[in-house]
């Protein structure tokens, strides 16, 4: 996936760009915001079909939780990476073309893999407790990590 016009226009920041990964989700592919949306279109259906108060009441319920989790997908993304930058002096992670994290290769202490309810990503940590998140949507997750190991000089095997 080719990077945002945003991510894309930042890249001119950076010196010495030797690999760019997009983030290939967008804001509205949250669960969170995904699934009440469904279930609030086909209770929709379903009540205009038949008539059905239950339906009708349920597609109302889902209506106003999908409104109420907006604010929260809305937050959340901010603080997704839209894309990682691999550069002469580090790695950076923008948000729409603005520069979230940056580490420098020196700081570069541990790529570390984290599953929480079986989403996977990674941290590229730094001092003092600095780090980029990688999510698994990020393109060429593997490529990226391995390049961020040989640049940090972590070697080949990931750390856990």
């Amino acid at each position: 996936m080719e990077l945002r016009a945003k991510d894309q226009a930042a890249l001119a920041r950076f010196e010495g760009v030797s690999a760019t990964h997009s983030y290939d989700a967008h804001w509205f592919n949250n669960a969170t915001f995904v699934f009440p949306v469904l279930a609030s279109a086909i209770a929709g259906i379903v009540w205009a079909a038949t008539g059905s108060l239950e339906a009708g009441g349920a597609a109302i319920f889902f209506l106003i939780v999908t409104v109420a989790m907006l604010p929260i997908v809305y937050l959340t993304w901010q603080r997704t990476t839209t894309a990682i930058v691999l550069h002469a002096t580090g790695v950076s992670a923008l948000h729409q073309g603005t520069e979230v994290q940056t580490l420098d290769w020196e700081s570069i202490s541990a790529v570390r893999r984290v599953e929480t309810m079986g989403n996977v990503r990674w941290y590229i940590g730094g001092r003092d407790e600095d780090h980029i998140v990688v999510e698994g949507e990020i393109a060429d997750v593997e490529g990226l990590l391995a390049s961020v190991r040989e640049g940090a000089g972590l070697g080949e095997k990931p750390e856990r």
